[in-house]
C-alpha cells in the first residue's frame, strides 16, 4: 500500500513542476513580440555603409518565365522492375 500513495506523490509533484512551466511556455507563446522582455535593454545596431541590392536585374542565368526544372529521379516508377536507364528522361508519364 506504500507503494501506491509513493507513486500518487511523485506524479503529483511532476504534476505541479510542469503546471507553471507550462503557464510560462503559453504566456510567451502569447506575445506578439519578445523583444520587451530583453532584460539587458541592448538593441543590435546595424552595420554601416550603403546598402546597394547585389543584383539589381535579376539573377544571372535564371529565367523566371520558364517552368523549373525537375529532378533527375522524376521519371522514375518504383512499381515497375528496372529503373530508366542513366541520363535518359522519359517524356512519358507513369501510367496512373
Amino acid at each position: 500500500m506504500r507503494r501506491d500513495t509513493s507513486s500518487y506523490r511523485s506524479r503529483l509533484r511532476r504534476a505541479l513542476f510542469l503546471l507553471p512551466v507550462l503557464g510560462l511556455t503559453l504566456a510567451a507563446a502569447g506575445c506578439e513580440t519578445l523583444d520587451a522582455i530583453n532584460p539587458f535593454n541592448e538593441r543590435e545596431k546595424p552595420l554601416p555603409g550603403a546598402r546597394q541590392p547585389v543584383f539589381p536585374e535579376g539573377v544571372p542565368g535564371v529565367d523566371y518565365n520558364q517552368a523549373p526544372p525537375q529532378p533527375a529521379n522524376s521519371a522514375y516508377n518504383p512499381y515497375q522492375n528496372e529503373p530508366p536507364a542513366a541520363g535518359a528522361a522519359s517524356a512519358t508519364a507513369p501510367a496512373r
